[in-house]
């Protein structure tokens, strides 16, 4: 479908913002949005409705609502493209983005040309990403890949262990078997690509499960 006459899904995090934006990209790039929400899941069930060939997303951090939102839209359509407008160059805050499945992300500095460069890359089934942003990005999606395939039980150890427990008191906190909880160790280490606990526990603290 041609860039004007694409669905847009504007996505924000106050109905003033996304008027904001909605009303710059009619002026500035001759774009209509279709629909907005907030993050909400039945906003979003509602939004996906329209079958949108664009979601832009305008927020500065991928918080658990909104990476929760945005998991959601794949699963409704997934024919629909993330398209991400941020402030944030923090590699910590660009990690979280990893579990977002972007098609791209726009620095808000880059400005009017480079959000249109972004729109119409990402509609023509391109990715975007401003410069400086896509290495971090991608350190979140690969983290994130990781903690995707543990069991429960092995993110129950997780924290356990990266607290500084021993396997023995791991074990009897989650009420299995030493043996049981090793095989969970040896598998959590395998699947997040870990050597150690002292490794396990750098990888808990820069992803914020324990605090530091």
């Amino acid at each position: 479908m041609g860039e004007n006459g694409a669905v847009i899904y504007l996505m924000g995090p106050s109905a003033l913002d996304r008027q904001a934006y909605s009303l710059l990209l009619r002026q500035e790039l001759d774009l209509e949005v279709s629909v907005d929400s907030g993050f909400s899941a039945v906003a979003v069930w509602g939004a996906m409705r329209t079958k949108p060939d664009l979601a832009l997303v305008t927020t500065d951090r991928a918080t658990p609502g909104v990476r929760d939102a945005l998991q959601m839209i794949p699963r409704l359509w997934k024919q629909t493209c993330i398209l991400a407008v941020s402030a944030s160059v923090d590699e910590v805050v660009l990690k979280e983005w990893g579990t977002c499945n972007l098609a791209g992300y726009v620095v808000k500095d880059g400005g009017v040309e480079e959000l249109r460069s972004a729109i119409v890359a990402v509609l023509a089934g391109r990715t975007y990403f401003s410069a400086g942003v896509f290495s971090a990005i991608e350190k979140g999606r690969k983290t994130n890949r990781g903690f995707a395939t543990l069991s429960p039980r092995e993110t129950e150890l997780l924290p356990l262990l990266a607290r500084g427990m021993t396997l023995r008191e791991a074990s009897s906190s989650m009420t299995i078997s030493y043996k049981t909880a090793d095989s969970y160790r040896t598998s959590l280490l395998r699947k997040l690509g870990v050597r150690d606990r002292v490794e396990l526990a750098r990888l808990a603290i820069r992803e914020r499960i324990i605090d530091a």
